[in-house]
Formats: C-alpha cells, structure tokens, sequence
C-alpha cells in the first residue's frame, strides 16, 4: 500500500473520530424520556394527628399516585406551643379519589392546610447530569411542573449540601419550553437538621472542583422556591427554628460551594425566579474567577437578594419585584469588567449593593446604565465600590439614590464613581455621604443629572473630599447641595449647575454666616439695618480649592460682606445692595472679590 493511500486512510479515520466526538458532544436527552414527570400540584387536605390517612377536596387521586411525594405545611413535628415543622411524606396507598395514606403520619390536626404532591425528580436528574459526558448536553425539559426535594430530608438530618440536584461539571444546557411552562419546584418545606437550624434546600448546587468546564446554562424555564409567600415581613436570618420564617440560608435555586475551579461561565437566559426564603443566585465559595450572564429574566417574590455571585456578570433587561434587594455584589476579586444594564427593579426594600472594593487588588469597571429603580431605602449603596459608571437611569422614591453607609466590606474606600446624566424624582438625595473612616468617598464626578419632587443633589455627614458636581439640574421642590455636615471636603460646585441659591437671611441675627457648604449660589436678605454677612473661611480643609461663589442680594437693606469669619477685624469687602450680585473666589486660602465687582461702591 502506498504511502498516499495510508495519509488518505488516516485523514478518514480522523475525521470520522471528529464526527464521533461530535456526535457525543452533542448529545440531546430529554429528561420525560428517563422517568421524570412535571406532574406537581397544589392541593389543600386535611389531617388528623397521629393518622396516616389524609383527605382532600382538591385533589384526584389514583394509583399512579402511589409513590410520590406529599409536601403537607405545618403538619409535621411540633417545635413548642402551636408551632410545627412541614412535613415530607411518601404516599403509600390510594384509598379513594380524594383520600391517601402517607407515610410518616401527620403531627399536627389542620383543616384545608395547604399542600403539595408529585414525583420526586431530583434523583431523576441528578442520575441524567451523573452521566452526561461532552462539552454540549442538552437537557430538554418538556411542560411541566418537575418537584425536586433534597434526598436529605428523607435520611432524618440535612447533608453537606443540602442539595436537590449537585453539578460538577459544564457542558450542560437544561432546556424548557418557556419560563411559563416548565417549572422546576424546590422544596418550599422546612425541616430542622440536626444541628437545630430550620432549612428547605437549594435547588441546585455548583460544588467544585468542577470538571469539564464548558458553559452552564439555564433557559426558557421557572425556579420555584415552593413556598406560597417569598417575601415576608421577617427578614431576619437564619430562618427561625420555631416556625420557619425569615430568611432561608439554606433556599437558593443555584449556589455555588466548596473549593474551585467552578463553572466559568454560567448563563440564565429567559428564566424566571419565585417565591424563595433565601439569596435565588449566590455563591459560597471563595473562588471567583467566572462569569455570569443573565439575559431576559424576571426575579420575583423573595425574601433576600436575587444575586450574590462574587463573580464579573452581565445583567441585561431583568425585571426584580417584591424583593428585599435585587443584588448585592462583592467587587473584590473579579477579573472582568461587569454591567447592569436595561432592567427594572420596582417594588423592593433596597436595590443595588455593590461593595468589597480591596486595596491589593484593582477592581476591574463596574457600569450601571439604562435602568428603572424605583424602592424605598435606597438605589445603589456604596460600601465600599471602586471604578463604577452610574449613568442614564431612572431613580423613583429611595430614602437615597447613590451612596455610602452601614454594611462597610473589604479594605479600600469609595473612589472613581462617575454619575452621569441619570433622573432622580422624589428620592431623598441623590448623593448622600453617611460614612467615614475606611467607607469614605473620594474622586467623584455627578454631571448632566437631573434632580425634581424633592432632596438634594448632594448631602450627607461622612468623610469625602474631590466631590465635583457639574452640569447638574434641581427643580421642582428639589434643592442643590447641603454638606454643612459633612466631616471631609466640601462637595465642588462649578457654577454650571442650575438650583435655586442657597438663602441666608437677617430676620433674627445682625451677624449671617454665607457657607459654600451649600454650593456656589447663595442668596442674602437684609432686613435689619445692622446686618452683615461674612464668608466662612473658618474650616479652610474643607473648601475645594477650586471653590466659586455667585452671591446675590436681596431685600430693602444694604450690608457689608465681610469675606472671612477668622479675620473679623478687616474691613468689609464690598456694601452689597439689593439687586446686587458679588462673585467670589477660593484663591490661595482665602476669599477674594472677583475682578468684575471692583465697580461695586465700598
């Protein structure tokens, strides 16, 4: 045999080994055809303690029931007085069309309790992803409602992971037919463990080291937490040992845990997140060299954030409602620039958290463009947060729209924030400064904003210092600056913005204090004929060096302007008269008049 022949038959065996790798990377299964069944339903039952038999006017039963999983809430172990666990039972025997026996029997006597019965899939899909091999397993997910339950809520105690289903691979895409039709349900009942913590179970679990390290992905489906109500009025954490409520540590639909490497991309593509106790997306691990897309999402009725991935992300037209925030993300050690982009979070207690910013590490950009915020404690806290672009967005209603305060993580300060041309209406400030010491803010620039309804542009009592404001517009009952309070630097205003002048007025004082505290444009009133006004210089750290001061006057008395309160022995700088205006100037530690007011009379 030739050698050419031979190079043929090598090239033809290698490309049919191609096509056999192909065909294995590539693989199609569809989750009904291995046994599982989108068969979940919500019933209310009755039960007497102590008795195996259960009855229900709104289920039909039958024989191809036998087998499944009852989750029945409130039946199971009592903690003390009226209060019990859930209870997690295996249907035994059909007794009629609308009675079955459980086992083990309820604890508890209820009448029309709420109640959930199905196939348990989780063993389903846990075997479906054990055997998944390749780069591309696609896991079709048919119509359905597929209940999932943790296999340690049947061994009497929870296991490492508390997990329905553990992923330690990519290379997988679980597939359903849209996020109204296929609904993969949690384990929305509680149990104690045997270290006496109330816990229901993640949904799935990420545990490392991952092998195979291509994509995970999520698409076209719900994850439900279970529960009838998410978000509840207690927020406390861990959930409560007496009765369940609060936050959930052990409820998320997908985690992350234990040593990496973990996936390094995970994608969520028009996926919906309900009704859960804990964090919906979060990590565990210290390992955060990823990175997470969510695409086309809505997270709704939960109970503590919708993400906490310590990862780069992209989060891109989502829609968060009836949330206690919609993310809280540690900047610390990502790799990649991130964005939050396009999405709407409305009916929440905060919005966005972003902190963990850390001295040996350079956080990578943060930007957050082209939202709807609209909660009631605050839009994005800083705490503290480096290199972030807060532009074009929409804040409605917050306490604050942007700024620092309590929950301070990680090492370095607040620095390089850039807020730009974003709508601030009826929020309390669009920046307030609350904290100090390691949560200071420094290197910050707001222009092209718009502030109306109420607040302020800037306010707070924390540390800042290099705070420049341009270009800014407060309208509509909204006013400019106020960091009369503020333990750093001043914030700058450079005359370009537009808001009403500060007023200082004689009423009450022959003697007024005119502070640039509260920004470049200061109105005075004399309404005594023993009025002066005097410039503080008292505080010189505090005023930016580049500092200006429009001062117009009003009212039927002149007064002399007096351009210190440290040197009160000088003469005054001018004798402003009404309809006066004086321009003032910060210029090497002192106030000085502008040369366009040397025309004034003295």
């Amino acid at each position: 045999m030739s050698s050419h022949t031979n190079n043929i038959i090598r090239e033809v065996l290698v490309c049919l080994l191609c096509l056999g790798c192909f065909i294995i990377h590539a693989e199609t299964i569809s989750i009904t055809d291995k046994g599982a069944r989108g068969d979940a339903v919500r019933v209310s039952v009755n039960t007497d303690i102590h008795s195996n038999l259960i009855v229900s006017r709104t289920a039909i039963f039958s024989n191809a029931d036998m087998g499944k999983v009852i989750e029945i809430f409130g039946a199971g172990e009592s903690t003390t007085g009226i209060n019990h666990q859930d209870l997690i039972a295996t249907i035994v025997k059909v007794v009629s069309r609308n009675s079955v026996c459980v086992r083990p029997a309820p604890e508890a006597s209820l009448v029309n309790a709420e109640a959930r019965y199905g196939t348990d899939n989780a063993p389903i899909f846990q075997a479906v992803i054990d055997a998944a091999i390749g780069t591309n397993t696609v896991i079709r997910i048919p119509m359905g409602n597929y209940l999932l339950i943790p296999q340690s809520h049947f061994l009497h105690g929870p296991t490492k992971t508390f997990a329905s289903v553990v992923i330690s691979k990519g290379g997988l895409l679980f597939k359903g037919d849209g996020m109204s039709r296929t609904i993969l349900t949690a384990c929305g009942a509680w149990q104690l463990g045997n270290d006496n913590k109330a816990y229901r179970g993640f949904l799935f679990v990420c545990r490392g080291p991952v092998s195979n390290d291509y994509p995970l992905v999520f698409e076209n489906l719900t994850m439900d937490g279970g529960v009838d109500r998410g978000n509840t009025e207690n927020h406390n954490f861990p959930a409560s040992p007496i009765d369940g409520s609060g936050w959930d540590l052990f409820h998320s639909a997908v985690v992350d845990m234990e040593s990496g490497p973990l996936h390094s991309m995970k994608k969520f593509l028009s996926c919906e997140f309900v009704h859960w106790r804990g964090e919906i997306l979060k990590s565990t691990s210290s390992w955060t060299n990823g990175f997470i897309d969510v695409t086309d999402c809505n997270f709704h009725d939960g109970n503590a954030s919708a993400f906490n991935f310590s990862f780069a992300h992209h989060i891109d037209h989502c829609v968060f409602s009836n949330l206690k925030m919609a993310m809280e993300f540690y900047e610390g050690r990502t790799t990649a620039p991130s964005r939050f982009e396009n999405c709407k979070v409305c009916d929440v207690s905060a919005d966005l958290a972003i902190v963990g910013a850390l001295t040996n590490h350079l956080s990578p950009s943060y930007t957050i463009r082209n939202n709807l915020f609209q909660s009631g404690a605050f839009g994005i806290l800083l705490g503290p947060a480096e290199n972030v672009t807060i532009a074009k967005n929409k804040f409605i209603g917050q306490g604050f729209a942007i700024g620092t305060g309590p929950g301070y993580q990680g090492t370095a300060c607040n620095r390089n924030i850039t807020i730009d041309r974003n709508t601030f209406s009826n929020v309390g400030d669009a920046l307030l400064v609350q904290a100090g010491g390691p949560d200071r803010i420094e290197n910050v620039t707001l222009s092209g904003n718009l502030i109306e309804g109420r607040g302020h542009l800037g306010c707070g009592w924390g540390w800042s210092t290099n705070v420049v404001f341009s270009n800014n517009i407060a309208t509509n009952g909204a006013g400019g600056l106020d960091g009369s309070r503020l333990t750093g630097e001043w914030f700058l205003d450079d005359l370009s913005d537009h808001f009403p002048p500060h007023p200082t007025g004689s009423s009450d004082h022959d003697t007024n204090i005119v502070s640039y505290a509260f920004g470049a444009r200061q109105q005075t009133r004399a309404t005594r004929d023993h009025s002066v006004f005097l410039i503080d210089d008292s505080q010189p750290d505090k005023i930016p060096p580049q500092a200006k001061m429009i001062i117009a006057h009003e009212g039927p008395v002149s007064a002399p302007l007096f351009l210190s309160t440290s040197r009160s022995n000088q003469a005054p700088a001018i004798v402003m008269k009404a309809g006066s205006m004086v321009n003032c100037a910060w210029t090497n530690g002192s106030w000085k008049v502008s040369s366009e007011n040397e025309s004034i009379i003295k």
